[in-house]
């Protein structure tokens, strides 16, 4: 049962970021694909997971200590977006990345090493590839 709700739930989140990403405008010249294609990507794969969940439920078995593992990884989340700015791009992405292998049992050092190439690759696809300006922080990086 809370399979399938959480299934609708990305369905609904899902469709919530298409349509709204439909009302994104910029200026002509801004972007040759608009702001619109990232959030309706997004879209489309949450809707499609929650199609998969909600068509193929499997069991869903809550262990002891998951309710702290998943406030750590909100409070992280919450608190991401207001270090961008001051620390970074990838400096914030890895703490992020390090709070949620932590907090799914990883070894410290095997956690810092992913999470620093996590970040570190999404800023060099985010930031070079796609050419989306990301802060760099005090470092520069």
């Amino acid at each position: 049962m809370i399979d399938r709700l959480v299934g609708l739930t990305c369905i609904l989140l899902g469709g919530g970021a298409i349509w709204h990403a439909q009302t994104l405008h910029v200026p002509f010249a801004a972007d040759p694909i608009g702001p619109r294609v990232f959030p309706t990507i997004i879209g489309a794969v949450l809707v499609l997971a929650g199609c998969v969940l909600a068509i193929r439920p499997g069991r869903v078995e809550l262990e002891f200590g998951t309710w702290p593992r998943a406030l750590a990884v909100l409070a992280a989340s919450l608190v991401y977006p207001l270090l961008l700015l001051p620390i970074g791009f990838i400096m914030a992405t890895a703490l992020l990345c390090f709070v949620a292998s932590l907090a799914f049992h990883a070894r410290p050092l095997p956690a810092a090493v992913s999470a620093i190439a996590t970040a570190v690759v999404f800023f060099l696809l985010l930031d070079k590839v796609l050419d989306l300006p990301l802060p760099r922080g005090p470092l520069g990086i």
